[in-house]
């Protein structure tokens, strides 16, 4: 009997053995992700890529709990659109942690780790804000050899996104030129969802696409050619591409543009990610030139002017406060720069804080406009492509000890009781070696 026991345990680990060799694995199946992006109280949202067609399906439940799993409408992945799923998670409670699986063709995906979504609390009238972390970066160039150019490649230091998965932020505002598409891509419509392919699956990025939430902006690498203006011909596929490889909060539609602007509350900051090149043109020798366009610009006041946040994030791919007219900053625009300062100034808003990249260093910016509130630009830049490290040019507004011409990212801890909340900025290197610090509090802006 005893040997007959021993048979039957035998048996039953070889079949357990069996099943689970028999799931579908991440290597075979899972190209990118998942990702978490625009999360709130009552809904998240998930995006997720798969190597093949696949019929796919996220079940959840509250972590720790023995109720029974909530399971998702199932997504049919395609070769048209790139093999991209999206899912809304909505029967869900505010500041509740959820575990998730993901189902292909009805099966159970094994990944090495337990896979969590975390709603955000309903803390007003309550008590006061919760703690937490967002990170900010931009300019992500990953290599890729038959598409770059001949020599030393580009991209480099991958191990930054293992760095930032590290300090477990709740939200990761990613900056533009996320992706860098070449003169092989910007020119049809695969070419975008290949770029967008082939870096989503970059191995060092995987961990961090679990860890807290994305949300994105585009500037020109993610929309085109470099420097592409509101005229390339090429932005349609710009603009599909970043809908079916970001789960953003719905983006805005000015007059009859589609736009990848839109709008975010995370807790008590609330975050404006602009769009700067659907209604960018050139500059113009009669001065008649742009770079977000009036409708976008009062849309973003409007909301400013509401807000009550003590920290307003408002993220471009580009710098807004630096004086200095070169490349593409926004003071080459002095109108339409001069035209937000102006009403930001008119309106008497406080707590505004410009996050920005594209300028291949980092540095913050402080401005005080007449009404003595202060502005501030914090630049980061960039994360893997090449930095600058020849002598950048002067800025009047620059604060001093904060130029770094490293890869880089800035993470930004948010804490303290309801009208006293403090912002700590923090620049970290590729390797997670703290580089600059600096302390903004609600009640000196």
């Amino acid at each position: 009997m005893k040997n007959l026991a021993l048979l039957f345990i035998f048996l039953g680990t070889i079949s357990l053995t069996a099943q689970r060799s028999q799931k579908p694995t991440v290597a075979e199946w899972i190209n990118a992700g998942p990702m978490l992006g625009y999360v709130h109280m009552k809904e998240a949202h998930l995006w997720i890529q798969t190597k093949k067609p696949a019929q796919v399906a996220l079940r959840y439940r509250p972590n720790g709990s023995n109720t029974q799993w909530n399971t998702s409408a199932t997504v049919e992945t395609s070769w048209n659109t790139a093999f991209t799923a999206k899912f809304v998670l909505d029967d869900v409670l505010p500041g509740q942690t959820y575990e998730y699986r993901v189902l292909v063709n009805g099966a159970e995906v094994f990944f090495p780790e337990t896979l969590y979504f975390k709603t955000q609390s309903n803390w007003r009238y309550r008590q006061d804000p919760p703690e937490f972390t967002i990170l900010a970066g931009s300019c992500s160039y990953f290599n890729e050899e038959a598409a770059d150019r001949p020599g030393t490649p580009y991209g480099g230091d991958y191990q930054i996104f293992e760095n930032m998965a590290r300090i477990n932020a709740d939200l990761m505002l990613w900056l533009g030129d996320n992706v860098y598409t070449r003169p092989v891509d910007f020119g049809s419509r695969r070419g975008f969802l290949h770029r967008y392919t082939h870096d989503r699956a970059y191995p060092q990025l995987q961990k961090f696409w679990q860890t807290g939430s994305h949300l994105a902006i585009w500037d020109d690498h993610d929309y085109g050619p470099n420097d592409a203006n509101g005229s390339y011909v090429g932005k349609e596929w710009a603009h599909e591409a970043f809908r079916l490889f970001w789960a953003n909060p719905p983006l805005m539609r000015f007059g009859c543009e589609q736009s990848t602007a839109s709008m975010a509350e995370f807790n008590d900051v609330h975050i404006f990610m602009l769009d700067n090149r659907s209604f960018r043109t050139e500059i113009m020798n009669n001065g008649d030139h742009q770079i977000f366009g009036k409708e976008q610009l009062d849309w973003l006041i409007n909301n400013l002017k509401y807000s009550n946040a003590p920290f307003k994030l408002v993220c471009a791919g580009g710098q807004m406060l630096s004086d200095a007219n070169v490349f593409e900053n926004f003071a080459n625009y002095d109108k339409e720069r001069a035209y937000l300062l102006q009403r930001i100034e008119e309106e008497n808003i406080k707590g505004v804080i410009f996050l920005t990249g594209d300028r291949h260093h980092s540095e913050i910016c402080m401005m005080k406009n007449a009404k003595g509130n202060t502005l501030y630009d914090i630049t980061t830049s960039p994360l893997t492509s090449g930095a600058v490290t020849r002598k950048v040019e002067d800025n009047s507004y620059r604060m001093p000890g904060s130029l770094i011409q490293q890869r880089n990212f800035v993470a930004m801890k948010f804490s303290g009781k309801l009208r006293d909340r403090v912002m700590e900025v923090t620049y970290y290197d590729s390797n997670g070696q703290k580089l600059f610090s600096h302390t903004i509090k609600e009640k000196e802006l």
